[in-house]
C-alpha cells in the first residue's frame, strides 16, 4: 500500500492542531486535528469504532478502509494520538465492530466476514480469521444479543445479501453459522426491544423485524411509509438507525437519518400503542431550509448531561448540500423529544460514521469522525481528514 511520508512514518505521533472551543447552547466543543494526508487514498475510508483497544483505561479509534488497511489510533491525549497498522484488506464497505470474540479479555475487530485477534499488542499484525468468506460488502455490522444465551451475536446488512445475524461457536475460529432474518436495504441496520417483550429486535431502515423463537423466527412490520423520502435506485430506504426511549415513556423509538442523497431530514418515529400495528408517528427535528448534505452519521447520547437523550448527526462532504458540510447537535431540551438544532462544528469539513465515547475519560461524550471520501473543497485543502470534538462542558 502506497502511504504519503508522514503515514509511513512507523508509530508515529501525531501533532494536533487545537482550535477555540465551538459554542453550542450549553454545550461546548474543541476541534482537534487527529491526522491528514494527500495522495490517492482518499476515499473508501468506512469501518469506524471506539474501544480501549490496549486497555489502559480510555478509548481508542478503529478505522478501516474498503479494500485497504486496518488501523488503530491510540488516544493518549486530545492532541496526541498514535496510529498503529494491525491489518489489510478489509473485506468490509462500511460495517465495522468491536468485541471480545476469543472470550480472552482484549477487544477484537469484526470486518465483513472476518475478525481480526487482538494479540494484546497495537505495533504488530493482528491474526485474521475468516468466519465467512463469502461475505463482502458489508455496510452494516452489529453486535446485539438475539438468542438470551448470553453469548456473542451479531447481525449484517449488505445489497448483496440479506440481513442475517451470526452466532459465535465456542471456537471462534471455526465457522460462524448464520441465521436469516429478511431482505436488506443499503443501509440503515440497528437493535433493540421494540415491543417490549425482553428479547432484541432489528430495525432495517423503514421496516423491523419481531424476534420470534430466539431469533429462529422474524416477523416483518413496517415502520412507517416507504420511501422516506422518494430515493430511487440502489439507496432506496437508505438511512442510518438507532433505537432509544427518545421522549421517557418507558417504551424505545427509531431515530433515522436519510443517509446517501441531498435534501437530507433527520426524524424520531414513536410506537403506536401496539408497535406491531403501525404506522409510527414520524417527528421530525428542526433544521433550517437549506437543502442538507447526507446525514451519513447518527449517535444518540446525552451530550449536555442533563438526564435525556440527545442526537448527533453530521453532513457528508464529497456530497454536498447549499452550503458547506456542517457537524449538529439535537439538543432535547424537554426531555420528552422536543429538540433544538445546535451547530457544532462549521468550518467546512463532512463526517461520514462519525461515533460518540467519552475517549477522553472526562465523563462527558466526545465525537469522532472522517469523510468517506475528501473533497477537494474542504477545509483541509483537499486532504483526508479524522476529527475529535472534545467535549467542554460547562
Amino acid at each position: 500500500m502506497k502511504t504519503t511520508s508522514r503515514l509511513a512514518r512507523l508509530s508515529a505521533v501525531l501533532v494536533i492542531l487545537f482550535v477555540a472551543p465551538v459554542q453550542a447552547g450549553e454545550m461546548s466543543f474543541a476541534h482537534h486535528t487527529v491526522d491528514r494526508w494527500a495522495g490517492k487514498e482518499l476515499s473508501s475510508w468506512g469501518q469506524t469504532a471506539l474501544a480501549d483497544m490496549d486497555r489502559d483505561g480510555d478509548l481508542d479509534y478503529v478505522l478501516a478502509r474498503n479494500g485497504g488497511v486496518i488501523v488503530v489510533y491510540e488516544y493518549q491525549a486530545p492532541d496526541k494520538w498514535v496510529r498503529h497498522q494491525v491489518g489489510d484488506k478489509s473485506p468490509s464497505d462500511v460495517g465495522g465492530a468491536v468485541a471480545d470474540v476469543d472470550r480472552d479479555g482484549r477487544p477484537d475487530i469484526i470486518l465483513g466476514g472476518a475478525w481480526l485477534q487482538n494479540p494484546g499488542a497495537l505495533d504488530q499484525p493482528w491474526p485474521r480469521h475468516a468466519f465467512d468468506p463469502k461475505l463482502t460488502g458489508v455496510h452494516d455490522l452489529i453486535v446485539v444479543e438475539i438468542d438470551g444465551d448470553k453469548g456473542l451475536e451479531i447481525a449484517t446488512m449488505a445489497d448483496r445479501n440479506n440481513i442475517r445475524w451470526y452466532d459465535v461457536p465456542e471456537n471462534p475460529t471455526q465457522p460462524w453459522t448464520a441465521t436469516a432474518i429478511g431482505k436488506p436495504a443499503h443501509a440503515g441496520l440497528e437493535a433493540g426491544d421494540l415491543d417490549g417483550d425482553g428479547d432484541n429486535d432489528i430495525v432495517r431502515s423503514t421496516a423491523w423485524f419481531e424476534n420470534q423463537e430466539n431469533g429462529r423466527r422474524w416477523v416483518e412490520h413496517r415502520l412507517h411509509a416507504s420511501p422516506w423520502p422518494d430515493v430511487p435506485g440502489s439507496y432506496h430506504d437508505s438511512t442510518l438507525a438507532t433505537v432509544a426511549d427518545v421522549n421517557k415513556d418507558g417504551r424505545n423509538d427509531v431515530v433515522l437519518t436519510i443517509a446517501e442523497v441531498v435534501n437530507s431530514q433527520i426524524a424520531w418515529f414513536e410506537p403506536p400503542a401496539d408497535p406491531k400495528s403501525g404506522p409510527w408517528t414520524m417527528h421530525v427535528l428542526p433544521q433550517s431550509t437549506e437543502k442538507r448534505g447526507p446525514y451519513h452519521s447518527l449517535s444518540i447520547a446525552d451530550f449536555d448531561s442533563d438526564g435525556d437523550i440527545d442526537i448527533f448527526s453530521g453532513e457528508m462532504e464529497h456530497i454536498r448540500g447549499e452550503g458547506s458540510p456542517r457537524w449538529y447537535i439535537w439538543e432535547n431540551v424537554s426531555g420528552k423529544g422536543d429538540f433544538v438544532e445546535r451547530v457544532i462544528l462549521d468550518r467546512n469539513l463532512g463526517t461520514h460514521e462519525c461515533i460518540s465515547g467519552d475517549i477522553d475519560g472526562d465523563g462527558d461524550i466526545d465525537l469522532i469522525g472522517k469523510p468517506w471520501t475528501a473533497s477537494p473543497k474542504n477545509a483541509a485543502g483537499g486532504e483526508m481528514h479524522i476529527d475529535f470534538l472534545e467535549n467542554r462542558l460547562k
